[in-house]
């Protein structure tokens, strides 16, 4: 992966785990279900397209203004929809031309990417780790979108946390960053409070996107996240997810 830099960011043209020897393509069944729902309402599709697409031109400036490649998505809490915006944001940054994206889900205790993009999972990091440390055999490209390619277990790991810790995982992923063609790189991380696993999984980024509970989130569960993120990568932003605006 290259640090982010590029064409103007607005350009935007119009299961079970896999067996090793499948992995390389997979298909969404989200990307499909989305594309049918676009057809059938238009006004809606367009609504929800511009609100990534507005996160995506910003994302994209500030990471190829300052040489970063990977952002973690980071939801405060659980249930807040980290996963949702991570896929979205995926989704809409591999809509530029000639932009690159890999997503990665790294909530490895409990794993979602797949079963939110509807294809099948990749066969677990901790195995991969074992047979030699290459990340890049559990990589598949999407059919309905070509510029993004998905890391997403299927199952979760029974210590997610002392995994991502590990020194392995960190090489493993160094490597991966420098084999793979991807311009940025999107990294799907559990919710920050309420378990270390996700602050594991941080310093693995060079920015984080935190994803707030609209709803159910208070002032105090911010206060902590600004204690919990210091000597973090920095904050770009926070969106406030299922909100009613």
């Amino acid at each position: 992966m290259t640090p982010a830099k590029g064409n103007d960011p607005d350009r935007t043209p119009a299961g079970q785990a896999a067996p090793d020897a499948a992995r390389g393509h997979v298909s969404s069944k989200f990307i499909r279900r989305e594309a049918a729902l676009a057809a059938s309402d238009a006004k809606h599709a367009k609504i929800s397209a511009q609100r990534f697409s507005l996160l995506r031109t910003r994302i994209l400036r500030e990471m190829r203004s300052r040489g970063w490649s990977t952002l973690a998505v980071v939801p405060v809490t659980p249930g807040a929809g980290g996963t949702f915006v991570a896929v979205n944001l995926a989704l809409a940054l591999a809509r530029q031309p000639h932009t690159q994206v890999a997503l990665i889900d790294l909530d490895l205790g409990s794993p979602s990417v797949a079963g939110q993009l509807g294809i099948p999972g990749c066969a677990a990091v901790s195995a991969a780790l074992r047979a030699g440390g290459d990340l890049e055999m559990l990589v598949s490209q999407v059919d309905e979108a070509p510029n993004l390619s998905v890391l997403a277990p299927q199952r979760a790991e029974t210590d997610a946390a002392e995994l991502l810790q590990d020194e392995a995982l960190a090489q493993a992923m160094r490597r991966l960053h420098d084999s793979h063609p991807a311009e940025i790189a999107v990294i799907d991380t559990a919710a920050l409070l309420g378990e270390d696993a996700a602050l594991a999984a941080l310093p693995l980024a060079d920015a984080l996107l935190l994803v707030a509970d609209g709803h159910r989130g208070t002032a105090a569960d911010m206060a902590e996240c600004e204690r919990l993120l210091v000597g973090m990568p920095p904050v770009m932003g926070v969106v406030l997810n299922k909100s009613e605006d």
